[in-house]
């Protein structure tokens, strides 16, 4: 039960975080907002301040921002449709701007209170095979492979770099630095785990609150990275549909790492705002991003797309996402038995 209370709690605040962005933007814009909403389904609170309602609503799944003429037509002079498409351009895209700016925060905050990697080793997995080979605590680590270790990060894809030009039972080497002594390693990695592996684990080093909110930009910009490839490979095949989680899929993770602690809770909810910033950023019909690009079409040509034939796609498009959730929430529920 507490796990279900805390997805809701972090849903509902993606959602509300994304609605705000297009309420403040079209704020800014001038188009009219009847209405910014907390929540779906019957209103339990309203309060009316000029030309918006605020609510909240007894559903905590979700949230919207309802524009004057943003899905009908209007003849006020002040509705979305009859804005300047740049105006709408930036108004739907605040949206998605507002779950990768939180996600920025929130990476930030969990850097600076967890600190980052360093590229010295601060302990091993049991049956290390670096530690095997003679490497220790406190090396510090240079290159691996053919690929120079910037960020302790870089050793996992160094690892997959060079087993795509060798045979996988070849050696791999590590260059560490020791007291100020260079000192070369050849290490077969582990591939209990599915992939190579040196076996070794990061020490962590703690940063100020500039160096975290650099961080916080990095963590953002390598998970957009990550979703990006991942679209990659499922399209591709190399990653299997029912690799795919839904909503059900996505609570159970927030379980898992509530229990992990709060940083571990923390970061997933960046991730998650990541993912959802991504997801509405692809030109789908019913996300935001088909009417990013309705609207930037019409900046470029000065024509607006057909209203009608836009809301015929949008619902199309509605009922196909409808039923992809459906078809992963199925697969997730039978996961859980």
């Amino acid at each position: 039960m507490g796990t279900i209370i805390i997805a809701l709690i972090m849903f509902l605040l993606l959602v509300t975080i994304h609605e705000f962005g297009h309420f403040i933007v079209a704020k800014l814009s001038n188009i009219k907002v009847n209405e910014f909403a907390v929540g779906m389904g019957p209103k339990i609170y309203g309060n009316q301040k000029g030309e918006t309602l605020y609510t909240l609503r007894l559903l905590p799944i979700g949230g919207y921002c309802a524009m004057e003429g943003e899905e009908e037509g209007s003849s006020d002079p002040r509705s979305y449709d009859n804005a300047p498409a740049y105006k709408r351009f930036l108004t739907i895209l605040a949206g998605p701007v507002m779950n990768l700016l939180l996600a920025v925060i929130v990476f930030g905050i969990v850097a600076f209170n967890t600190g980052v990697a360093s590229n010295e080793i601060g302990g091993f997995a049991d049956n290390s095979p670096a530690q095997a080979v003679g490497i220790e605590e406190g090396d510090e680590v240079l290159n691996v492979g053919l690929r120079e270790i910037k960020d302790f990060s870089d050793i996992g894809p160094a690892i997959d770099e060079y087993y795509k030009e060798f045979p996988n039972n070849k050696d791999i080497n590590v260059t560490v630095v020791r007291n100020m002594d260079l000192k070369l390693f050849t290490v077969v990695p582990d591939r209990s785990s599915g992939r190579p592996m040196l076996g070794i684990s990061a020490k962590m080093r703690d940063i100020g609150f500039f160096e975290s909110i650099g961080q916080g930009f990095k963590l953002t910009w390598e998970n957009v990275k990550l979703i990006f490839s991942v679209f990659g490979n499922l399209f591709t095949g190399k990653i299997a549909f029912s690799a795919l989680s839904g909503p059900v899929g996505v609570v159970k993770e927030i379980g898992n790492q509530a229990q992990s602690g709060i940083m571990n809770l923390l970061y997933f909810l960046a991730y998650i705002s990541v993912n959802l910033a991504v997801f509405n950023l692809l030109p789908i019909p019913a996300l935001d991003g088909s009417k990013l690009v309705t609207n930037l079409y019409e900046m470029i040509t000065g024509k607006p797309v057909n209203k009608e034939i836009e809301q015929k796609v949008t619902v199309v498009g509605f009922l196909i996402l409808l039923g992809l959730i459906v078809i992963v929430t199925i697969k997730d529920i039978f996961t859980l038995f």
